[in-house]
């Protein structure tokens, strides 16, 4: 029967995909409008989380309440996020929900989808949880799908900082991935290996030069520099033959990232030319 998963509980959260402070210059990307979506696990199980970035440093006015809607997945799947064609009826249930609650008043952030569950996440101001409910039940008017609906006081959204946003290493993997992309869209083949380019930058010159000793074992040939009015002066670049596939480059990466760290300094991204294999 419709409405019989309805919950009025918390909604759905999970420590692994907590975030962590986030360098200046990605704190500066996330300020745009934009959406962006990536992968983690929530409850032990494989979970998609899509929100709007743009809410990180810039809230909407008369937003202190959060309210949730969640939609029943009639084929979950066996990663419990979904599968056609109720992945497709499930878009087109969200852009109607959306529509109606974005007139209502409501502030769309995002969506997590996992374990059977495909969770909308509104802002909005307090007292509005049985409005939200109905244009959700007029949405599902032809429809047994089941649904919960939930609200709770969040005037400082913990919710959208503290779960939604994805963790450094999540973040990582969204810049890996728009770097990834934008060489696919421009013709490469990304297992073929080439040069790729990595950009490091340290408060002490000691510090970076023991980071360079040590990337040269783990097969980078790398070269310092030193840039003027910089906070972080003292930069790293480092050269090493990799495929972009993105499983691949995230790991080179985030071997990296950890040891910037602990030499005390801050990744500061990749590039690499676009390759493509020779005709045999």
């Amino acid at each position: 029967m419709r409405g019989e998963r309805r919950a009025s509980g918390d909604a759905r959260t999970e420590t692994g995909c907590k975030r962590a402070e986030l360098p200046l210059a990605w704190q500066a990307m996330a300020s745009e409008e934009e959406w962006e979506f990536y992968y983690c696990r929530v409850d032990d199980a494989p979970a998609s989380i899509f929100l709007n970035l743009a809410y990180r440093d810039e809230r909407p006015e008369d937003s202190d309440a959060l309210y949730y809607a969640g939609l029943q997945m009639l084929a979950p799947g066996e990663h419990g996020m979904g599968e056609e064609p109720d992945v497709g009826d499930l878009w087109k249930l969200e852009d109607a929900i959306v529509e109606a609650a974005t007139a209502a008043g409501f502030t769309y952030v995002g969506r997590l989808r996992n374990n059977g569950d495909w969770q909308l996440t509104f802002y909005a101001a307090p007292d509005k949880e049985e409005e939200l409910e109905q244009l959700v039940v007029d949405q599902l008017s032809e429809s047994e799908r089941g649904y919960r609906i939930g609200s709770q006081e969040d005037d400082a959204w913990k919710y959208y900082e503290e779960f939604l946003f994805p963790d450094a290493e999540r973040w990582q993997w969204i810049m890996n991935r728009r770097v990834v992309q934008q060489l696919s869209e421009a013709g490469d083949t990304a297992d073929v290996p080439r040069d790729v380019d990595h950009f490091i930058h340290f408060g002490d010159a000691a510090k970076r030069d023991a980071f360079l000793a040590a990337a040269q074992k783990i097969g980078f040939r790398g070269e310092g520099g030193e840039e003027e009015n910089s906070e972080l002066p003292y930069s790293a670049h480092l050269v090493r033959e990799d495929p972009v596939e993105l499983d691949h480059i995230h790991d080179v990466v985030m071997e990296l990232v950890e040891l910037a760290d602990e030499h005390g300094g801050e990744y500061d991204g990749w590039g690499a030319p676009v390759a493509t294999r020779e005709p045999s």
